[in-house]
């Protein structure tokens, strides 16, 4: 059964874009090794956060919209964020999508970690 999912990072503002296409490449990996793909993906920059982390005062926002099958993309895409230090925050969101036109009406079951 595929599953629908919003994925916001946010990386650490000082990284080049070299090395923020790689970690986002790897997302995609990940997503595609769940035998999904990405439906949206936007780069909203760098923007202030609301509270400082790890010192810094802003960060890259990434989102991606994404399918994928069963229930292991939330905790493969977990394993990743937790292990780079490049990640300040991240928050994966299964949405529930409605059949017929194929938009999302109801979120549930929210993951969020730093």
């Amino acid at each position: 059964m595929k599953r629908f999912y919003e994925i916001v990072s946010i990386f650490a503002p000082n990284i080049t874009d070299d090395k923020l296409n790689i970690y986002i490449k790897k997302i995609k990996e990940i997503i595609s090794s769940c035998k999904g793909n990405v439906i949206n993906e936007e780069n909203w920059g760098n923007r202030k956060l609301a509270y400082e982390i790890k010192k810094f005062e802003n960060g890259i926002y990434y989102f991606i919209f994404c399918e994928a099958e069963g229930n292991s993309l939330p905790s493969e895409l977990k394993k990743f964020f937790s292990i780079n230090e490049d990640v300040l925050r991240y928050g994966i969101k299964k949405v529930v999508v409605k059949k017929e036109k194929n938009y999302p009406i109801e979120q549930s079951k929210s993951q969020v970690g730093s």
